[in-house]
Formats: C-alpha cells, structure tokens, sequence
C-alpha cells in the first residue's frame, strides 16, 4: 500500500511539474511573441505599396514612397536594374539633372523624373536602413508614341456632306 501511495505520488507531482514547465515555456514564448510585436510597431513601415505608372516619353513622373514612424531611420530611392543609387535620405545622390527628390513631414518621399526618357524604362526601389533592410518596389512604365509618316498621311480635306472620304494615317 506504502508503494501504492508512493507511486502514485511521484506520478501527481511529476505530471504536475511537467504542466508547470509547459505552462511557463508557452508564457515566455508568448511574451516574446509580445516583445517581437511591440519591437516590430517601434521599427518603420511602409504605409502603403508604391503603384506601377505609365508615363508618355516626355512627360515628368512621380514615383511615391510612404513610411509610418520613420523615427532616425532613412529613405533611399535606387534603380533596381543598374543598382544605382539615386537618394539618400535628404540627398540627391545621381548626376542625372532630370531626377528629384522632395518629401512632405519625413513620411512620404517622391523622387520625380523630367521629361521621362525611353531608357526610364523599369523597377524602382524605395528603401529604409533597417536591420534587415526593408524595401517596396514600383514599376515606372514609358510609353513611346508613334512616328507618323506625313507622306503618307491624308492631308486636309473638304468634301461634301454625305459623301464618301479615305483617310489615311501611316507610322511606325
């Protein structure tokens, strides 16, 4: 009976210990999960994607990036396909005169291109210097118009009401 009462003993205490430990290894995993979600709203974020936009070739364009609580971080703007840096921060970092950079109250960044060029053509990286680095991506879209041919295009015209008229328009 002795026994009886000794086993059973050790079976509560361990099961109950064993209860404890788990019990106590979910509260520290959960409390960290906490830590990591108040550390993740303390870091900055975008606030919203950067669109995709098609821009005719000569025509300006305004690439956009938004962050939330930016604190001491910075914002870079590069040209994903070349590597290249264009801004950091408060700093136009480019040769090229026709890019820009302007921000409105450290939260949203716009980097604008002049007269947009063919060569314009691609991704765009808006980028913060956290740890790891986080970055959003906008595709900046360049429309050619056609070349008309003008020896091969109708010229003005002046027909009678109700008749018939060909117009032609040729390019490439």
């Amino acid at each position: 009976m002795r026994t009886t009462i000794m086993i059973t003993f050790a079976f509560i205490f361990t099961t109950i210990a064993t209860a404890a430990i788990f019990a106590e290894g979910k509260s520290s995993q959960s409390s960290d999960t906490k830590a990591e979600y108040n550390n993740e709203l303390n870091f900055p974020r975008f606030a919203e994607p950067i669109p995709n936009i098609t821009v005719s070739v000569g025509r300006d364009a305004l690439l956009a990036c938004v962050v939330d609580n930016l604190k001491g971080y910075k914002v870079a703007w590069v040209r994903v396909d070349t590597q290249t840096i264009l801004s950091i921060h408060h700093n136009v970092i480019t040769q090229n005169p026709r890019i820009t950079l302007s921000y409105n109250d450290h939260r949203s960044w716009y980097l604008q291109i002049k007269e947009v060029e063919e060569n314009d053509r691609g991704w765009y990286m808006c980028q913060i210097n956290t740890d790891p680095m986080r970055s959003r991506k906008g595709y900046l879209q360049v429309v050619v118009p056609p070349v008309i041919l003008e020896q091969y295009t109708s010229n003005d015209m002046v027909v009678r009401e109700g008749s018939n008229v060909t117009l032609n328009c040729k390019a490439k």
